[in-house]
């Protein structure tokens, strides 16, 4: 899962590269899978380094859209935000500011005990991830990584 945080960190660049060739055209989908909230907080602070430096900008539809599933969705909810305090508010600035979404997977979900209205405001549910992100690609034209 090392990977994770390079993987997003080229597909930020190429969003970046595709605004200034075609301005808010282009965006991307990735269908993450992450076991610990550490490997969710690198990939938030990789897209706010980003922002910071200017390779994303802030918008009313997000660059990159992160469809989750795995462990990592508990660390979302309403009940843990004291643990995870400093993910959850980097994630709530990062989707306020329209550099990132982040979708949550019902099927996932309810395989595992967790209920949607436990899961924090800024985190959007759709019925099964791997159809979501094929309905951005293929409606939306979103780029799946």
């Amino acid at each position: 899962m090392r990977l994770v945080p390079l993987i997003l960190g080229m597909v930020l660049a190429l969003a970046a590269m595709a605004r200034e060739a075609a301005p808010d055209e282009q965006h991307y989908v990735a269908d993450i899978e992450l076991q610990t909230v550490e490997e969710f907080r690198q990939l938030l602070e990789r897209a706010e380094q980003l922002l910071l430096a200017g390779a994303v900008s802030q918008g009313d539809e997000a660059e990159v859209t992160f469809v989750l599933h795995g462990p990592v969705v508990k660390n979302l909810l309403r009940q843990n935000y004291l643990a995870n305090k400093k993910t959850v508010d980097l994630a709530a600035s990062l989707s306020a500011m329209g550099v990132i979404e982040i979708k949550a997977c019902r099927t996932w979900m309810g395989g595992h005990g967790v209920n949607e209205e436990d899961l924090q405001p800024f985190v959007e549910t759709v019925a099964y991830g791997p159809t979501e992100i094929l309905r951005l690609a293929k409606e939306k034209h979103y780029i799946y990584f």
